[in-house]
């Protein structure tokens, strides 16, 4: 069965519209022309992401986050997260040559942080662009729906 088309509107209107504002914001704003990634925001499938999940939860009336800092000592941060259940969503994404995740030094500082995030109670799904569009599918499977 398909999933209903929802407009910005029919989202702000939406009974748990108060838990993502940020991302209804987010949303509405004019999509940009395609261009080279900027470092520092979203990619296009990260931004595909992101409003899959605020579609999914407002359903489910789950809070989900961006940029969610999990640690009380780090800096770290999950691209997206379900804080009430402790799952943190990180998109890899399409690694390119100049990438620090591709880095000895970077690569560590990721696994330092999967450890730390699974000592600390949370499940991590990670994805690429490979696999992105399996967000919602794989999310379930960890909630139990």
């Amino acid at each position: 069965m398909k999933s209903p088309r929802m407009t910005i509107a029919d989202l702000k209107q939406s009974k748990v519209a108060n838990i993502n504002q940020q991302a209804f914001d987010q949303l509405a704003k004019p999509a940009k022309k395609k261009s080279a990634h900027i470092p520092g925001q979203m990619s296009q499938q990260a931004q595909w992401m992101w409003g899959q999940l605020v579609w999914w939860s407002l359903d489910r009336k789950i809070e989900v986050v961006k940029e969610h800092k999990f640690h009380p000592e780090r800096k770290w941060r999950f691209d997206f997260a379900l804080p009430d259940k402790k799952i943190g969503i990180e998109y890899d994404g399409l690694q390119s040559v100049k990438s620090r995740h591709t880095t000895l030094t970077g690569f560590t500082g990721d696994t330092e942080k999967m450890n730390a995030a699974q000592a600390l109670g949370w499940k991590v799904l990670r994805f690429t662009v490979k696999n992105y569009k399996n967000v919602l599918k794989e999310l379930e499977k960890q909630i139990g729906l």
